[in-house]
């Protein structure tokens, strides 16, 4: 219910500064005076994006302490076979499929790494 508050305050102040800045836009080919308007323009609406992160932050649950110990070992496994990989890669020139099969591994610790950091209250 949150995610769709903070997506709806979002979408109305993002449709206000449109309409706003639409009201009276400089020429295109006063240049200098476009790119001022367009940089405010931007702004306006960078700032907004912050707020419905804020927003979308501070309306989501917190972990579990359980859950943030799960996650702990999840990430320092993962971590430590990216040691090992490092370590069996390390100090000599890799032949072709050597480096083809490091890149692989590396790709699926990421890849891991990413599963381990996802929240499951999502």
């Amino acid at each position: 219910m949150a995610q769709n508050k903070c997506d709806t305050e979002a979408e109305s102040a993002q449709s206000k500064i449109i309409r706003e800045f639409s009201v009276n836009p400089p020429s295109k080919h006063d240049q200098a005076a476009y790119l001022a308007w367009s940089q405010n323009l931007n702004a306006a609406l960078a700032t907004v994006g912050k707020r419905h992160e804020e927003c979308i932050r501070a309306n989501r649950p917190a972990i579990s302490p359980a859950e943030a110990s799960k996650m702990d070992a999840c990430l320092a496994a993962v971590r430590r076979r990216g040691d090992e990989l490092a370590n069996r890669y390390r100090g000599r020139a890799l032949t072709f499929q050597e480096q083809t099969t490091q890149r692989a591994e590396e790709q699926t610790l990421q890849d891991e790494y990413m599963a381990c950091s996802r929240r499951t209250n999502r």
